[in-house]
């Protein structure tokens, strides 16, 4: 039964989210912890879609935006349009990027469930997500400065100056694009070294061995980059993995809102950080969204209540959009 619920989610990935058309090559990504009815139902519509499907599985990786295997960026590359159906997002990568400059279309639907293809964010009305979408991504373009607080203690200034703002609204349908499922965000990667700041208790963090947050995590940001981060058990994993990872993990890369009210806070750290009015914080790789940081991995930090400014106009107050 669950098959057949799955299938009008799988139908709009492959018809609408893609685009994909006879005789086009497709190319499914999973790895060994993914459901596996999701896979045969997204690879059976695209086939229905008339698409010729290869359907590659891997090893998991150990976070969001780690490279692939050789093998997988090779199917990738070879594709028209790639669904990447695993444990951890992969738009952060050398491999990715090297894929959208070659024309390839992708849907990252990265931890997703059963539950999650029948439910939840990736059902939303997507029209009004992209209206929202739309509307706020250009005062990030035109502004100069933004603040992300909280009731927590968050409180975090970036420069926008010369950054582009971006509407994510569920759709890779043009050649050399992507989208994550589900969608639902304005987001900008602000200058480099430019973040100065507290960050205080994240609701979740994109991290499975982290996820909900049950401490009082504080992080120190300064010249752009996480610096002390204190608190417990989690806290001290959180930086345990950023040092493990070196290079620019500790980089702020990426400032968004989240525009999408159909997701869920406390399902799954998917639909978390696309939900209306939060706001997230991404860390390392900044490439993949109009910044110059390349790093080792790409994940996210999520704030709920949090009050976004730019140039002190609100577009976010205490959890709710009110631009």
């Amino acid at each position: 039964m669950i098959g057949i619920q799955m299938a009008p989610t799988a139908r709009r990935i492959v018809e609408t989210v893609l685009a994909v058309k006879p005789g086009e090559q497709g190319c499914v990504v999973t790895d060994t912890e993914c459901p596996s009815s999701i896979t045969g139902a997204v690879a059976a519509a695209a086939r229905a879609a008339g698409a010729e499907v290869a359907v590659v599985t891997m090893t998991p990786r150990e976070a969001g935006s780690v490279e692939p295997p050789a093998v997988v960026g090779a199917a990738i590359q070879a594709a028209d349009a790639v669904i990447w159906q695993a444990t951890y997002a992969v738009v952060h990568t050398r491999t990715a990027r090297a894929a959208f400059a070659g024309g390839v279309r992708l849907c990252d639907m990265w931890g997703f469930t059963e539950d999650m293809m029948v439910r939840g964010g990736a059902t939303a009305d997507y029209a009004a997500i992209a209206d929202l979408s739309r509307r706020l991504a250009p005062f990030f373009t035109e502004g100069r400065e933004a603040r992300l607080t909280t009731p927590a203690g968050t409180d975090l200034t970036v420069s926008l100056v010369g950054r582009q703002g971006f509407a994510l609204v569920g759709l890779a349908d043009r050649k050399g694009t992507f989208c994550a499922l589900p969608d639902g965000e304005a987001t900008i990667s602000p200058v480099t070294g430019s973040a100065e700041g507290i960050l205080v208790h994240p609701f979740c963090i994109e991290k499975k061995e982290l996820g909900y947050v049950s401490e009082t995590i504080t992080i120190e940001v300064a010249g752009g980059r996480m610096g002390r981060i204190s608190g417990g058990p989690q806290a001290d994993f959180l930086a345990q993995v950023l040092d493990t990872a070196g290079g620019n993990a500790r980089n702020i890369a990426e400032f968004a809102v989240g525009t999408n009210p159909s997701c869920r806070l406390g399902v799954t750290l998917r639909e978390a950080k696309k939900a209306w009015g939060t706001a997230h914080i991404g860390i390392g790789d900044s490439k993949s969204v109009g910044g110059d940081v390349e790093g080792p991995l790409h994940f996210d930090l999520i704030f709920t209540q949090p009050t976004v400014t730019v140039d002190g106009y609100a577009l976010v107050r205490d959890g709710k959009v009110v631009a």
